[in-house]
């Protein structure tokens, strides 16, 4: 029986008809409270059964939160959920020290990592909550957010609350029900039937359950061929191995694309909105109809590109994997280049799970009478039919234990007060999905002792496994206390001001930075570089390190990282070192939140030099700018380049950008960023984007 408020907001919506699987949700109980694992296909409507429940809970006049993976998909859910829930506060909290205090969502999107830092915080507002929805809960078993995802499950199954998980098709959905006390609602209905297919890239004919088609060739490379043969019939994703692989598919479909109206405003979108090189790029492709997509670009582009995919100016996008997990960008046709990926020691075959996934994006609802998946390979044709098309995914396998997941995950459950002592610790390590699995949780626990042993030695916890003043201090600010380790150990060594490279390279020392190996040209240039700044560096000694690569690697980052400082352009620092710009954004990021947590932590052990030095180089990481300009950056449409011309043109506050005019801002940033830049200034934001294009 649905709710009478909640049956009057579908119909707000116009939505008179429930799919399959938000019938069934409804059976099992989502009105009653119960919780629910919510397995289907891609555009099935699981996201409405989760909508259903935050408006029960609206309605009710509680709080909703809704959890997902990665910073990117938080953002675009929020502006799903302002549109659902239309007068209902709805923010989106992942991480960023300037977020919106929680206490005034009443729909909050969080990531993983978001949600344990308001449990660590043990936050009054998570009491006003009624629903809890997980996106993508079979990200349970990856290794990088796995843990994170298990701990806070844990937590909030052990705290009673209503949880609605939302899962792809994985081989052990029953088990993981089990594990989260949920009932299970599955269906494999969709509303846009897929026909999947399998084409040999020498024989150019792509095999279907019960047809085959065949192929024109063009260019030679049968992915490339096929994505030109579908376009012809809609929009097409596709699927590459590697970036580089995106970025040459684009170009090559590219060239063989006319120019088109709406191609050519939203070229000019990318060119605006999208700073240097990297916006030219995208807008000559954009220009013809066809984008990439992938982790190394801006948020800026990622998001003109998703705008432009959804809209139709871009027909053919080239993306890495990682988007079939994230954003909604269904296409008629999905083409996926190859069933391996390269890995660290060479190439492996992809897990059935994640081509679910990619195939999974094809069929718009409402727009495709069927959505066609071809996966391409050089392998055996039936083989490959019966392990991917045929196939049933992978079950999930916890990874929880791990010695860095389980220092954190003792730590947050001591600093919360979720666990008091060791045997509440343990009781809790008991209840996880790793526990389940294997029956007796032996290795588990042993890797527990080990972390609180590290915890104790740090002055984390006392002897008693008791959390102490610093270990509550290291949890709130949420780094790896492995991190805490080696960071203090080498300020404690330091006793004047370091230098801002010599911190930059310390915090890459921390398991929290992302890392990046080398390649075998790069150990030369780098120890010549290190042995030319030895005297700049905090933690000055390869030989102290074990593993000289890691050594190495933390200074390239924190080269990177300087240079983002000190305004290089993000142009000239991805071509100097070989990463993309969106990489520079990700360490950037990375830094301003670890350089913040290290200068509180420096600050509590009474290191007021390097706290101070910490402190400054917040917002410097968080712009790429000198501290002049930190001001003009903050606004909109201002990126770093643009803020250094406004200075040396006198122009180095808001006033002065009003006073100056939109002739003189003109001849600085162009007619349209000038009066962009104006409109945000002045809160005009009700004048369409189209405005500016005619």
């Amino acid at each position: 029986m649905i709710p009478r408020d909640v049956e009057e907001w579908l119909r707000s919506r116009g939505i008179e008809e429930l799919y399959p699987i938000q019938r069934k949700a409804i059976e099992r109980g989502l009105f009653e409270g119960r919780s629910l694992l919510v397995s289907a296909p891609t555009g099935s409507g699981k996201t409405l059964v989760a909508e259903m429940a935050i408006a029960n809970a609206l309605f009710e006049g509680k709080k909703a939160i809704y959890l997902v993976p990665l910073r990117s998909l938080a953002f675009e859910k929020v502006k799903g959920l302002r549109e659902a829930f239309e007068g209902y506060k709805v923010e989106a909290s992942v991480g960023d020290y300037h977020s919106p205090k929680v206490e005034d969502a009443e729909v909050l999107v969080a990531t993983y990592e978001r949600m344990d830092s308001l449990l660590r915080h043990s936050s009054p507002w998570l009491r006003e909550v009624g629903v809890v929805v997980i996106d993508e809960v079979h990200y349970v078993g990856d290794e990088e957010r796995g843990p994170v995802l298990e701990t806070i499950v844990t937590q909030l199954k052990r705290k009673g609350f209503q949880m609605i998980a939302l899962s792809a098709t994985v081989g052990n959905l029953g088990e993981i029900a089990d594990w989260l006390g949920a009932e299970l609602v599955t269906d494999s209905w969709r509303p846009v039937p897929l026909k999947e297919g399998v084409m040999e890239n020498r024989e150019y004919v792509v095999w279907f359950e019960d047809s085959e088609e065949e192929i024109p060739r063009v260019t030679g490379s049968a992915p490339i061929d096929a994505a030109l043969h579908f376009l012809k019939k809609g929009q097409v994703l596709y699927f590459a191995t590697t970036r580089r692989n995106a970025e040459r598919a684009a170009k090559r479909v590219a060239e063989r694309l006319p120019v088109t109206k709406k191609g050519e405003y939203w070229a000019e979108r990318a060119k605006i909105e999208v700073e240097g090189e990297l916006g030219e790029r995208l807008a000559s492709l954009i220009r013809r109809g066809a984008g990439f997509h992938h982790a190394g670009l801006t948020n800026e582009a990622r998001e003109v590109v998703e705008e432009a995919f959804r809209a139709g100016a871009i027909r053919f996008l080239a993306a890495t994997p990682t988007l079939a997990a994230g954003v909604n960008l269904p296409a008629r046709t999905v083409i996926i280049e190859d069933h391996y990926r390269f890995e660290r020691f060479g190439r492996v075959p992809i897990k059935v799970a994640e081509y679910k996934q990619m195939a999974g994006r094809a069929g718009r609802p409402g727009l495709d009478e069927h959505g066609t998946s071809v996966l391409v390979t050089r392998d055996d044709v039936d083989e490959v039919f019966e392990r991917y098309v045929k196939g049933k995914p992978e079950s999930v396998i916890s990874s929880l234990v791990s010695p860095r997941a389980l220092r954190r995950t003792v730590l947050g459950l001591l600093a919360s007060g979720f666990a008091r002592n060791y045997e509440e610790l343990k009781e809790f390590i008991e209840d996880t999905l790793y526990a389940q699995q294997v029956g007796n949780p032996r290795d588990a626990l042993e890797e527990m002792d080990r972390a609180v042993r590290f915890l104790v030695k740090l002055g984390a916890l006392d002897k008693e496994a008791r959390i102490t003043e610093f270990g509550r201090k290291i949890s709130l600010v949420y780094v790896d206390p492995l991190g805490v380790k080696i960071v203090l150990k080498y300020l404690k060594r330091r006793k004047g001001k370091g230098s801002a490279l010599g911190y930059l390279h310390l915090i890459s020392l921390t398991p929290d930075m992302p890392k990046r190996s080398l390649r075998s040209n790069e150990f030369k240039r780098l120890y010549e570089v290190y042995q030319e700044l030895e005297v700049d560096l905090i933690a000055m000694n390869i030989e102290e390190f074990e593993d000289e690569e890691l050594f190495l690697s933390a200074l390239k980052t924190a080269l990177i990282l300087k240079d983002w400082a000190d305004e290089v352009p993000e142009d000239e620092i991805a071509k100097k070192y070989s990463v993309y710009p969106g990489d520079v954004r990700v360490f950037a990021d990375t830094a301003a939140w670890l350089v913040h947590a290290y200068s509180e932590l420096a600050s509590f052990k009474g290191m007021k030099i390097h706290a101070e030095s910490l402190a400054k180089l917040e917002l410097r990481m968080k712009y790429g700018v000198r501290e002049e300009l930190v001001e003009l950056v903050s606004i909109p449409y201002i990126g770093r380049s643009r803020a250094r011309k406004l200075w040396e043109s006198g122009i180095r506050s808001k006033d002065d950008l009003i006073q100056a005019g939109e002739r003189r801002l003109a001849s600085i940033l162009g007619p349209k960023v000038a009066k962009r830049v104006l409109m945000e200034i002045q809160g005009k934001k009700e004048v369409t984007l189209r405005s500016f294009f005619g």
